[in-house]
């Protein structure tokens, strides 16, 4: 149990007493309506938190250093905005520390979190601080006001501890910060990692694992279930509740009670009871957007049933995406990307990232785009769709070299054949892939062989057909397929595609394509505007 679980019964207990007055308030519902659902105002209250939260410290980082710049300039006696200012503020600091304990009631699980204690405590604290700071304002403006000696004293003895009072609030933030964010949301900024730990000199060589049929199928139809829909409040950057689900010591933390995945026996896994409830339910998840398909949640239960089986196959720390099949396992172990042993780690090798920065210079040089995916990644941005001359199959083996550390690829418009598109090989961190109105077929897709990584491939007026569905298919982490003007832009074609599982596949009907206005009305002709044209009375 939550530690003060008394204050919290208490403090929730006096809004949820409304919810049965307004129910019997409520007229009935016909038998053949559907049942009301009445406001939960208890949670409404605690989620003001974030709301109330922000005046306070406005009002008391304001209070603190009007006060410290009087002193500084040497000017006499209280900055006329303190008391006010402090006033204010310690009143709605009780508000906002009392929202945000009603908060914690509803939305956090009772799992240990240092992170949260703290920032309850400390901003608890300060709630009491700012009370008596703004009290013993208070009394220092009236002794002040009367020339008391004294007062004048106590005045350096108020600002400091107004100025510990700050520094409260700035703690309170940062840890708030924390748990919105993720751990470390400013610190990391301010004191990054060290290039050694972000880019490891040597690893460990790299081996082939075999995979089980089980741990294969967790790779391909269940861990993409979890990084669309889970690890973005359960994952490596921010863990809500306590729970963590992109690794298998995360998942199995801890005592096998507190389990949200209970290996063998779905029935009872909470997060198979959390993703099933219905989307009206505040507990239900995920808790925005649009809940998991009969089928995904189907891949869950059926992956729980197996053993729950977690491959010990984890994103690496200098930030490139993880692995999330085995033929992505091999891929990296064949180019040197993948070291597997006791902790594994995804790293560019240094004779890679040689001939890859190489390429780059001269695809810059050629009119490529190329650059950073982000501001610390080791992956790239290529966009090859405004080269002149268009880049063609003479290029091919600059983007074989490049290929290893690309991430999104613009190859839109080019003159790359099918020929040049198989010289490019193995691009193991590939997301996003351009090839509309290109002259790409069948051949050429087949020729890239697996991409682990492929969430999105653009073919709108490419030369594919038919031939390139079970290519398409067989991409673990395709997720969208652009098809427009295309073979594929057919309703047997993209059923094909398809069927068995979830895939968006674009064609002639783009619901974007489709105007979102009423069209403009056309001008009359001459003589439906003396038709309508109003005539002079009498």
């Amino acid at each position: 149990m939550v530690p003060n679980a008394a204050f919290l019964d208490l403090a929730t207990s006096l809004l949820s007493t409304w919810t049965p007055v307004l129910a019997d308030a409520a007229p009935a519902a016909s038998s053949g309506a559907a049942q009301q659902v009445l406001p939960d105002f208890g949670r409404a209250a605690g989620r003001l938190h974030p709301l109330l939260v922000h005046f306070p410290i406005a009002l008391g980082l304001v209070a603190v250093a009007s006060e410290w710049w009087r002193s500084m300039s040497r000017r006499q006696g209280l900055s006329p905005l303190t008391l006010p200012l402090l006033l204010i503020a310690a009143v709605s600091i009780i508000g906002a520390s009392a929202s945000g304990w009603i908060n914690a009631s509803y939305e956090h699980d009772g799992s240990d979190s240092t992170t949260l204690q703290l920032h309850r405590w400390i901003g608890t604290g300060t709630a009491v601080v700012f009370a008596a700071l703004a009290w013993w304002c208070w009394i220092l403006a009236a002794e002040l006001s009367r020339g008391a000696a004294a007062a004048m004293a106590s005045l350096s003895a108020f600002r400091w501890a107004a100025l510990v009072g700050g520094i409260a609030v700035a703690v309170t933030g940062h840890l708030g910060g924390d748990l919105v964010h993720g751990e470390g949301y400013l610190t990391k900024v301010l004191f990054p990692p060290t290039k050694e730990t972000m880019d490891p000199v040597e690893s460990s060589p790299a081996t082939t694992i075999s995979l089980t049929s089980d741990e294969e199928y967790f790779l391909s139809d269940v861990r993409p279930i979890l990084e669309a829909r889970c690890f973005e409040c359960h994952g490596g950057r921010k863990q809500k509740g306590g729970l963590r689900l992109d690794s298998k010591s995360w998942l199995f933390n801890g005592e096998e009670a507190d389990w949200t995945v209970v290996p063998g026996k779905s029935a009872e896994s909470l997060l198979v009871h959390r993703v099933e409830l219905d989307r009206t339910d505040p507990d239900a998840m995920p808790p925005e957007g649009d809940g998991l398909t009969k089928d995904e949640i189907a891949k869950l239960t059926k992956w729980i049933d197996a053993g729950a089986p977690y491959p010990n196959v984890q994103p690496g720390a200098i930030g490139a995406p993880g692995v999330s099949s085995a033929a992505a396992t091999a891929a990296l172990s064949a180019t040197g990307t993948l070291s597997i042993a006791s902790s594994t780690v995804v790293n560019i090798a240094p004779a890679v990232r040689a001939k890859a920065e190489a390429a780059s210079k001269a695809l810059i040089a050629r009119g490529v785009l190329v650059q950073p995916l982000a501001a610390e990644s080791p992956l790239l941005d290529v966009n090859g769709s405004r080269a002149e001359p268009p880049i063609g199959d003479a290029d091919a083996g600059l983007l074989a070299d490049i290929a290893p550390v690309v991430a999104t690829l613009n190859l839109s418009k080019t003159a790359l054949t099918d020929a040049g598109l198989a010289k490019i090989g193995a691009m193991p961190h590939l997301e996003r892939l351009r090839l509309d109105g290109t002259g790409v077929g069948d051949a050429g897709l087949s020729g890239l062989g697996s991409l682990a990584r492929l969430e999105s491939i653009n073919l709108v007026g490419a030369k594919v057909t038919s031939g390139s569905t079970a290519w398409l298919r067989s991409q673990p982490l395709l997720k969208r397929v652009y098809v427009w003007q295309t073979a594929l832009d057919t309703p047997e074609a993209m059923k094909a595609l398809t069927d068995g599982r979830t895939l968006e596949v674009v064609g002639a009907d783009l619901p974007l394509a489709q105007p979102k206005t009423p069209p403009m009305p056309e001008d009359a002709t001459p003589a439906e505007a003396a038709a309508t044209e109003p005539k002079p009375a009498g």
